[in-house]
């Protein structure tokens, strides 16, 4: 069985990925690589990842301290080899815990994962948001503040998340995913042009990891509104299986969501 851990920040968009990719396994995309061999047993997890894309509504955040682990049974169309998937769904607030050193979560994970997908929806280019020796109104020197992982800027705190996961779990592949990339797409050519906006991250990721596969996600199809148009728009993409789509970075647009995922499992 191939193991696939899925891992980012809060909000990074993991489990409204896994829920776009749960619809498209059962309702593929044409020329789409993988889909389900058969059903799985209990769908009423993957249905509630799933259901809220298709009503178009935020996936509910995975539960802090909880974990669920999803079994597919895949088939590759090019080969037509079945394959067997597992994919824990893991709040992203347990990986920050990790970087803490207080989340057992992660690390209590018995199913070694081969592979990883990482994925990022916000970078910034600051080492440190802290400035110490700043004056307050009275003119006297601030005092240190309190250490918290929270005030590392966010390129930091990805790299601090990949080493500690790679110290736990040394995949062989990794995967980046941009996510939002519909928000981006018309300021960055690629999505690694994105990730250089953090030089440090970036750098981190192309010296310790050069053929990691770097790729932008719109898994929602648009920022989500209440325009009557957007949704019949988002509609109409949905039944054409033209909503959710992946762009690599050498430019290519496609709506298999299962390219990662491949990539990662082959």
């Amino acid at each position: 069985m191939a193991k696939c851990l899925i891992a980012g920040l809060p909000s990074a968009g993991k489990s409204t990925y896994i829920g776009v990719l749960a619809y498209l396994l059962s309702s593929p995309v044409k020329g789409q690589i993988l889909r389900f061999s058969e059903n799985p047993e209990d769908l009423s997890y993957i249905n509630r990842l799933s259901e809220p894309w298709l009503s178009q509504r935020i996936v509910d955040r995975t539960t802090l301290g909880a974990s669920f682990n999803i079994d597919f049974q895949l088939k590759r169309s090019v080969d037509n080899e079945l394959i067997s998937v597992q994919l824990p769904d893991i709040a992203g607030e347990d990986f920050v815990s990790m970087l803490k050193k207080q989340s057992e979560i992660v690390r209590s994970w018995s199913e070694k994962p081969d592979s990883l997908l990482f994925f990022i929806r916000e970078c910034s280019i600051h080492a440190l948001a802290e400035q110490f020796g700043e004056k307050d109104k009275t003119g006297n020197t601030k005092g240190i503040p309190n250490f918290e992982v929270n005030s590392i800027s966010l390129d930091i705190q990805n790299v601090l998340l990949l080493k500690e996961l790679h110290n736990l779990f040394p995949w062989k592949k990794l995967a980046i995913g941009i996510s939002s990339w519909d928000l981006f797409a018309n300021e960055y050519s690629t999505p690694s042009d994105f990730l250089r906006q953090s030089p440090f991250l970036y750098n981190f990721i192309k010296h310790y990891f050069p053929d990691a596969m770097i790729f932008g996600i719109s898994a929602q199809g648009a920022e989500y509104n209440d325009s009557q148009k957007l949704v019949e728009e988002l509609e109409e993409k949905t039944i054409r299986g033209e909503r959710a789509y992946i762009v690599t970075d050498e430019g290519e647009k496609s709506y298999d969501l299962t390219l990662p995922l491949n990539f990662l499992i082959s």
